[in-house]
Formats: C-alpha cells, sequence, structure tokens
C-alpha cells in the first residue's frame, strides 16, 4: 500500500502538480542549456521521464494509435541508419531523437496542461534569468544582425524561448484555478519575457509568438459560442483571415514586415539555403541521406556550407526549413511523416474547438500548435533530441488526441486540463 499511494499520485494528471510542474521547468532548462551543462543534464531529463514507463507502462499502451502514429518519424530516423554513410552518428542521435519524443508522449499521459503551463513558466522564467546574467551579444550572420544571445549560441535560441515564456506567462493569467498573485506573477515575468524577445531581435520568434497569441485569443472567443454553432463560426472566421492574407500578400505587407525586421527577398541567405537543401535530397529523395548523416564533419557539401555561412564551430547549422530537413536526412518519407505531424497540430487543435469546454487548455495547446507550425517554415525545432520542440509537439498531438477521445470514447477519460 505504501508503494501505491506515491504511484498513483505521481500519474494521475491534476493530482500530481507538485511533481509535474518541476520536472517540466527541469526538462526545459536542459534542453535549453544541456550543451553547457553536458550529459549530467541529460541523464538528469531522463530521470525525470522513463522511470514512469517502468512504473507503468501502460502509460502507452493504452488508446494507442496516436502514440504509433507520433512515433512513426522516430522510428524512420532510427531505421535510417541502416543506409546512412555516418552509421555511428545516425544511431546515436537517431536513439536521443526517439527517446526525447518518447519522454514527451509520457508527460501527455502525466501532466495536465495546467501543470505544464506552470512548468513552462517556471522553466522559461529561469532559463531567461542564467541568460541574462551571462549577458552575451554577438554577430549572426545568418540574419546579418548583432544582438543578445544570453547563453545561447544564436539570438533565434534566446527569442524562441523568450516567446515560449511569454506564451506560457499570458496562459497562466487566463488558466482556470490559478490563485490572483500567481497571475500577477505571471504578468511580470511576460514583461520580462517580451524585453528579452526585443534584445534578440529574433523575428520569427516575434512573428509566430503574435501569431499564437491572437490564436488563443481567438480560441478564447470562440469557447464562448455554444457547441452547435462553432464550426459555423470557425469556418467562417478562416475564410476570413485566408482573405484578409491574401490581400495582404497583395498590397505588398510581406515585402514591409521583411523591411521592418532587416530583412530581404532571401530572408538573409535562407533560400539559398533552401535551394541547396532540396538539391541535395534528389539524390536520394526516397528515404534520404539518413538522419544526422549531412552535418558531419569532412562531407564536402557540409564544410562548405559551414564556410559560406561562417559555422567556425561546424556544427549547430541546419537547413533553415523543418520539410527540407526531413528530405535531406529521410527523403520524400520523412517528409511526409513530418507534414503529417504539422496537419495533424493543425487539425488537432479544430477538433479541441469542437469538443472541449476547457477554454484555457485549449487555448494553450492550439497557441502553442500554431507556434510550431509556423517556425517550421524557417527554423528546425522538432526534427532534433533534446530541444523543447521535440518533447513539446508529440506532447501536444498526443494531449490533443486523448482530449478528442475522450469524448468519442466515454470510457477513456483523461485529465484534460
Amino acid at each position: 500500500m505504501s508503494l501505491a499511494i506515491p504511484r498513483a499520485r505521481i500519474l494521475n494528471p491534476g493530482e500530481n502538480s507538485l511533481y509535474a510542474i518541476p520536472v517540466v521547468a527541469v526538462s526545459l532548462f536542459v534542453f535549453a542549456y544541456s550543451t553547457i551543462w553536458g550529459q549530467i543534464s541529460i541523464l538528469v531529463f531522463y530521470a525525470c521521464w522513463l522511470p514512469l514507463l517502468l512504473l507503468a507502462p501502460e502509460i502507452l499502451l493504452s488508446h494507442i494509435r496516436p502514440v504509433v502514429f507520433v512515433l512513426a518519424l522516430p522510428a524512420v530516423a532510427v531505421l535510417s541508419t541502416l543506409w546512412s554513410d555516418a552509421t555511428a552518428v545516425t544511431l546515436r542521435a537517431s536513439i536521443q531523437y526517439a527517446t526525447t519524443v518518447i519522454c514527451g508522449l509520457i508527460a501527455a499521459r502525466i501532466v495536465a496542461v495546467r501543470d505544464l503551463t506552470l512548468g513552462g513558466l517556471l522553466g522559461g522564467f529561469i532559463i531567461l534569468l542564467y541568460s541574462h546574467a551571462e549577458g552575451k551579444y554577438g554577430y549572426d550572420f545568418v540574419d546579418a544582425s548583432y544582438a543578445m544571445q544570453g547563453a545561447f549560441q544564436s539570438k533565434n535560441q534566446l527569442g524562441f524561448y523568450a516567446s515560449l515564456t511569454t506564451v506560457f506567462a499570458f496562459a497562466t493569467v487566463v488558466m482556470s484555478r490559478v490563485p490572483m498573485v500567481l497571475r500577477l506573477v505571471a504578468l511580470g515575468i511576460a514583461a520580462f519575457a517580451l524585453w528579452t524577445l526585443v534584445l534578440s531581435d529574433s523575428a520569427t520568434s516575434v512573428l509566430a509568438m503574435g501569431a499564437g497569441l491572437m490564436t488563443a485569443a481567438v480560441v478564447l472567443g470562440v469557447m464562448f459560442i455554444t457547441i452547435s454553432s462553432r464550426a459555423q463560426s470557425i469556418v467562417l472566421l478562416m475564410c476570413i483571415v485566408a482573405g484578409l492574407v491574401g490581400l495582404a500578400i497583395q498590397v505588398g505587407a510581406l515585402d514591409t514586415i521583411f523591411m521592418v525586421f532587416g530583412k530581404d527577398s532571401t530572408l538573409t541567405g535562407r533560400t539559398y539555403l533552401w535551394s541547396q537543401g532540396i538539391l541535395y535530397g534528389e539524390r536520394n529523395p526516397l528515404v534520404g541521406l539518413g538522419y544526422f548523416a549531412f552535418w558531419v564533419h569532412h562531407r564536402p557539401e557540409a564544410e562548405e556550407l559551414w564556410l559560406e555561412f561562417y559555422i567556425t564551430g561546424r556544427t549547430g547549422f541546419h537547413f533553415h526549413n523543418t520539410l527540407i530537413e526531413s528530405y535531406v536526412a529521410l527523403g520524400l518519407t520523412g517528409v511526409a511523416l513530418v507534414g503529417a505531424w504539422t496537419v495533424a497540430l493543425l487539425g488537432n487543435t479544430l477538433r479541441t474547438l469542437m469538443n472541449t469546454r476547457h477554454h484555457g487548455a485549449a487555448a494553450v495547446c492550439a497557441a502553442l500548435s500554431l507556434i510550431f507550425v509556423i517556425r517550421s517554415f524557417v527554423e528546425i525545432d522538432f526534427l532534433t533530441p533534446y530541444t523543447a520542440g521535440s518533447f513539446l509537439v508529440p506532447y501536444l498531438l498526443l494531449r490533443m488526441s486523448d482530449q478528442r477521445s475522450a469524448v468519442v470514447q466515454p470510457h477513456y477519460r483523461p485529465v484534460w486540463s
């Protein structure tokens, strides 16, 4: 009996906040600074999640279809070891990626969205404090700008965590059952995160965060519409947004946005990277070169790109587009699976809107989903091991799928908010 009580408390979403909030915060800190803290931090991350799978294997065995769907991508990454010409690199990186995704799936089954939000707020705040303590500024040759990097090697990474922290902060404000004092603290953290975002000068993070927060606001508004009327309202809203986007492009608003953020029509070299990635991917279009097999030392094409973009460390670089990165690494197979993840993020968000009455949780999931979808066009957030995206995107996919299943399958009742 003494073992059963802790087990139940740890595994039960909504009743395990004392465990869930700290481990989410620790995980985000590890994702941000594992390159600084090394293997010990990775072991701490694994210690937070993998023992839970040993404690209760049924975590991932119930309602297994979405679990299999999410695991298909890391499974192909592991299988690519068979045809990779950098076998050791592919095997190691793919296992690391697969275990990161698995930990995200475990979190989806035991961490309520409210606790994810509070853990993300705590972890994000600590991450930003650490970067401000470092206070490093640097020149980004890709973006051709000089901005704050903090403890990161890239201003875009600092901007990413600042944007995530901002979203978690505003989500805390609108989430139910949150004390007023904590809401005020969250607003203070939001101001701090926004200041950090300005210092990082990361256009991608600003635009994605803005779209995410607008989406959250729309979701909160839609939730006040009766479920029977939501479908028509959502379709009408999507038509209006599509029309406004088309009009903005036609009148040249895109060029204005580029000018405001100091970009040009090539997105400061990204379009060149995309064209090169497509060319390299065509060498093995079906299954790719192998996961992580392109960016290895002594591969002439990689060495050339590192040299052109002043990556003196010859590491930590990519094609700045998730689909193209997956095309080079895993071919059209990888593109299809990454595309399926992206479509599922959007599709699950719409399905969640149609079924749930949990306003705050739905808004958080919708905002994060759109942020990762937008960033996938210019960044690689959920295709590499030990990153926030590779943990949060599987969480979102499974959590939203579970919520829908709780509606259509009454015997399966995960705690949603």
